[in-house]
């Protein structure tokens, strides 16, 4: 509810907030099928229903849905899961607490598809992104 908030105040309106990671690979799934599908995800790693590593993965197999930019923001800063979530294609990993400033240019760089400017709690999870320093 936090970062939603963040995130409205700096001008981002398009906004889903499911309940569960079920819920949120329904609105995913049926994005895809529409004319307004989702460019970006902010997941946690640890939800009720599928983690974030399940809705990761889901999220990355399916064509449909492969292109949608993911960021996690978890409080685990654990190698081996961090390993795993790069694994499953994320883009980027913060962890928690996050700055809000940081958020909002992480945020704004994924989804302009440009470099992602490196934070203090960001681990890089994608070969393929350019992190700025």
């Amino acid at each position: 509810m936090l970062i939603n908030s963040m995130l409205k105040k700096h001008g981002f309106t398009n906004i889903v907030l499911p309940d569960t990671s079920i819920e949120a690979w329904e609105k995913i799934a049926n994005g895809v099928l529409s004319d307004d599908p989702f460019e970006l995800v902010l997941t946690d790693l640890n939800m009720p229903g599928l983690d974030g590593m399940d809705l990761i993965s889901k999220i990355k197999e399916d064509p449909m849905s492969a292109h949608i930019r993911v960021i996690v923001i978890s409080a685990d800063a654990d190698d081996s899961v961090i390993g795993i979530v790069k694994t499953l294609g994320a883009l980027v990993y913060l962890t928690k607490p996050v700055v809000f400033k940081e958020l909002i240019a992480v945020v704004e760089a994924a989804l302009l598809n440009e470099e992602i400017p490196h934070t203090e709690g960001m681990f890089n999870v994608s070969g393929d992104v350019k992190y700025s320093k």
